[in-house]
């Protein structure tokens, strides 16, 4: 059964393959706009899914706060200071902010691991032996 599963994969893949190949360039150029139109399209609403969750979240302190007001030891999260109403907290990003697909910006921002040598003077404890631990006569 799995076997004909996967034929019919590489088959159906085959054909889209080839069915892509036998467009013409505007057909083509359509095609991935619309591609990329719909990515577009998820990505914002992964981003506002994102928005909703932090909400929520807030919302969620905000019942607990509420809740435990009449209470004298505070819970272990809040530091005593109210950010619910900074301005900075929120968090406020459109797609075009986001990275498509991760490309030659992000390799050239990579940081390289550092393979210095030690400073002079400094001495790898590792490298060191280990203390003998024959018995002592006394």
């Amino acid at each position: 059964m799995a076997k004909h599963k996967l034929l019919a994969g590489l088959l159906l893949g085959g054909a889209a393959y080839a069915a892509y190949h036998a467009l013409d360039l505007e057909q083509r150029e359509a095609l991935k706009g619309a591609a990329r139109d719909r990515y577009n399209a998820f990505k914002d609403r992964a981003v506002d899914y994102a928005f909703y969750a932090a909400d929520a979240a807030d919302d969620f302190k905000e019942a607990l706060d509420d809740r435990l007001a009449g209470k004298t030891d505070a819970p272990a999260w809040k530091d005593g200071e109210d950010t619910a109403d900074d301005e900075d907290d929120d968090i406020v990003l459109s797609s075009d902010e986001v990275n498509d697909l991760p490309g030659e910006e992000a390799k050239e921002a990579a940081v390289e691991p550092t393979t210095a040598a030690p400073a002079d003077g400094a001495t790898d404890v590792a490298d060191e032996k280990p203390a003998d631990d024959a018995p002592t006569e006394a």
